[in-house]
């Protein structure tokens, strides 16, 4: 049976959420399942997208903070329906001080390397320079956010793997989970999906890879993605910042 449409409001003149989203949520769904998750934070929310699928398809308590201030907005018109299941919090998550601890932390952080240069749309740099949520930070105020036997489920850019791996054993948030996302066959991996736990234990579980497509056509994607697009089931409506405050956008 198909999940309930989710229809979610982003700025379209800002960072859009895209496929990279979609398959952190179908690689986060078996943790979230299988340990009956009751609290799910989602970092850096954006519109929603992750912390809204987990509300739709657990009834998990759902914390989503997000730091700017338009794109919390839209993340409180999104979770409307919800009523209680789900809070925005508008703030730094290096501010956020909950009064609770979380089940699962789940996050598509800011994972270009600092040095790219940054593009003239503030809203696309804190979204996707790393320099706004440096992992090492980040990972360091999880430990204070995570129950014990919690997880932290993310994803990152597939080539910064030697560095991620580090940062996580230094931060006592060992990977116990790795799937790396691959645009072919024969391309590299552009992606890695991450599970990790507060000092656990044991060898990484490395899971077979996704390929999102047969060849260079944008439109022959695989079967596994198709199956991952009609789980999710949303559907995107693009709004500019400018019209976020008046008339139905408000409302």
């Amino acid at each position: 049976m198909a999940s309930k449409l989710l229809r979610l409001y982003q700025c379209e003149d800002g960072y859009c959420y895209n496929s990279d989203s979609l398959f952190l949520y179908d690689f986060a769904r078996d943790f979230i399942q299988n340990m009956r998750a009751k609290t799910i934070l989602d970092i850096g929310a954006g519109s929603g997208i992750l912390g809204l699928l987990c509300a739709r398809d657990f009834q998990s308590f759902v914390s989503l903070v997000e730091k700017d201030r338009d794109y919390a907005f839209l993340a409180r018109k999104n979770a409307k329906s919800f009523g209680d299941l789900v809070e925005v919090v508008c703030g730094d998550i290096f501010e956020f001080r909950p009064a609770r601890c979380y089940d699962v932390i789940i996050s598509n952080p800011p994972f270009y390397r600092k040095e790219i240069l940054d593009s003239q749309n503030q809203k696309i740099n804190l979204a996707r320079n790393e320099r706004f949520m440096p992992l090492q930070t980040l990972c360091a105020h999880i430990k204070r956010l995570l129950s014990p036997k919690g997880r932290f489920i993310f994803c990152y850019d597939a080539k910064e793997m030697h560095r991620v791996l580090g940062i996580l054993q230094d931060s006592k948030l060992n990977a116990q989970t790795l799937r790396f996302v691959h645009p072919r066959l024969d391309k590299p991996a552009s992606l890695a999906l991450i599970e990790a736990k507060i000092n656990a234990k044991g060898s990484l579980k490395i899971l077979p890879p996704l390929f999102t497509h047969l060849s260079k056509q944008q439109t022959d994607i695989t079967k596994e993605v198709k199956r991952i697009y009609e789980l999710c089931n949303t559907y995107s409506i693009k709004v500019k910042s400018t019209d976020l405050y008046k008339g139905e956008i408000c409302e």
